[in-house]
């Protein structure tokens, strides 16, 4: 009976340590955070959220940026490798080092995140993004409700990232049949390496060195381009009397916005972003299910990647204190300088 005692009572001690292991084991994941630089502003706040929520929930989290090289981004994701990440989250600054950061990582049975950029034809485990279809139509539909008749520009994004495409096909869609009645013509358009306010500043300064037509309105894909531009309209005279958008909610357009400037911009729900993207990665990292969240299916050229999309919200100057300060996501100080 002793003997029986002493077995069964190491069996239980055996059982114990294992499920004590296990418990550590599911509390110790680590994640990683790689994003494209801090210039795009966004990427700084969604990331702060994606941490926070993360740790909230039990997660290491390990956040950088690779000051968009590439090159570094790839050697980056490997050190976060070796540092032994159970998932990483990615916003990608080039699509061959992405792919090749994709790859190594499912080497090691580790999944990717997409976070903002589809990666194309990637084993991508899941695609986090805003929905350029619906944002696209938004801040078009702002802009021809107030200029239906006129001179237009149109600068997108980055001609390589997918975002830029889509959103100016949604762009365009809007603007196409109005287009065709000869309400609205398009003196300009284009696309903008890198979302670069300087290269777009470059290119509206040489239209207007170049052309007599103006523009009445000016669709701005990203709020540091508006910003770029704006600043070129000075010395037509124009900042202020052309109609501008943009996204991304960046304070710098905030106030100009505030100053009559700029006229919208598409804002993405920084900390619902970032919280639910790391929610979708604990759980990812601890091999949950997702059935709480709303998946949809985007095709990436190699596969159907499971998809989750956040709305963003137009952002006018009526609507910044309630939105934005309200919010919290700027104080008033820092919008009303």
């Amino acid at each position: 009976m002793k003997k029986d005692s002493k077995i069964f009572g190491f069996i239980l001690l055996f059982f114990m340590a294992f499920a004590i292991s296990g418990c550590k084991k599911s509390e110790s994941i680590k994640i990683g955070f790689l994003f494209n630089s801090d210039i795009t502003y966004r990427f700084v706040i969604e990331s702060n959220y994606f941490a926070e929520r993360a740790r909230q929930l039990g997660a290491e989290v390990i956040v950088k940026h690779a000051n968009d090289n590439a090159s570094l981004q790839y050697e980056m994701a490997m050190q976060m490798k070796e540092e032994g990440i159970d998932l990483l989250t990615l916003v990608y600054i080039n699509e061959i080092t992405a792919d090749a950061i994709v790859r190594d990582m499912k080497a090691d049975g580790i999944p990717v995140i997409a976070y903002n950029r589809l990666i194309p034809n990637s084993d991508l485990d899941m695609f986090i993004a805003g929905n350029n279809v619906t944002l696209g139509e938004a801040m078009t539909g702002f802009v021809t409700k107030l200029v239906p008749r006129g001179n237009y520009m149109l600068f997108g994004g980055d001609k390589f990232d997918r975002n830029a495409i889509e959103l100016q096909a949604a762009i365009d869609s809007v603007l196409e049949p109005m287009i065709a009645r000869g309400d609205i013509k398009v003196l300009y358009k284009t696309f903008t390496e890198n979302w670069d306010g300087r290269n777009a500043a470059f290119e509206l300064r040489q239209f207007m060195q170049n052309s007599e037509e103006r523009p009445d309105v000016i669709i701005s894909c990203f709020d540091g381009m508006s910003h770029s531009m704006i600043e070129v309209l000075k010395d037509w005279d124009l900042d202020g009397k052309v109609l501008f958008t943009g996204q991304d909610a960046q304070i710098e357009s905030v106030r100009d916005i505030v100053a009559g400037k700029q006229h919208m911009t598409m804002y993405h729900p920084f900390k619902e972003i970032g919280y639910t993207a790391a929610e979708v990665a604990v759980a990812m990292a601890k091999g949950e299910k997702l059935d709480k969240f709303n998946i949809v299916y985007t095709d990436n050229g190699l596969k159907k990647v499971p998809t989750i999309q956040i709305n963003s919200i137009p952002v006018t100057q009526n609507d910044i204190d309630r939105i934005l300060i309200d919010g919290g996501v700027y104080t008033r100080n820092e919008v009303y300088q």
